[in-house]
């Protein structure tokens, strides 16, 4: 049987990036943290428009969520090492995400996006090892900066 080449039916078509962030360097990063910074800004319409409960529990689930996408990128890596490092990584935002929502705490979850940035920046070459693709930390990294900065405005 021989192998496929590019994706199977299942998997679909890939992504089809903008021209700017597709070609990277320094522009290619930059418009990938502009995008984010959109994809942010976009997502905060349903916390604006939730009551203050609503709005945290949402951003709450969110945080968690952002905390598992390392894990699926390191599931499909399969190294065991950056797998324990993500998988410490998801029960930490996880653990975050509880305890902001458990005790009403915005500032916490606030705290979980922002650090959510930093652990985004760490992953390259001199810092944690996942296989990734290389725009999606200044993306990620973005997203959760304004999630971040809307906690703090917002919840101040």
């Amino acid at each position: 049987m021989s192998p496929m080449i590019g994706p199977t039916p299942e998997q679909g078509r890939e992504l089809a990036l903008p021209g700017v962030i597709a070609q990277g360097g320094r522009r290619g990063w930059t418009a990938a943290l502009v995008a984010g910074v959109l994809f942010g800004g976009v997502t905060l319409i349903i916390p604006a428009l939730l009551s203050r409960e609503d709005a945290l529990g949402f951003l709450a689930i969110l945080l968690a969520m952002i905390g598992a996408v390392y894990l699926a990128f390191v599931l499909q890596d399969g190294r065991r090492r950056e797998f324990g490092i993500e998988y410490v990584g998801m029960v930490v935002f996880t653990v975050l995400a509880m305890v902001g929502l458990a005790r009403e705490q915005p500032m916490v979850l606030a705290a979980g996006y922002l650090g959510h940035g930093l652990w985004d920046i760490m992953h390259g070459p001199r810092g944690i090892h996942t296989r990734i693709p290389w725009w999606y930390a200044p993306l990620c990294l973005g997203f959760d900066g304004v999630l971040g900065a809307y906690m703090l405005i917002r919840f101040l």
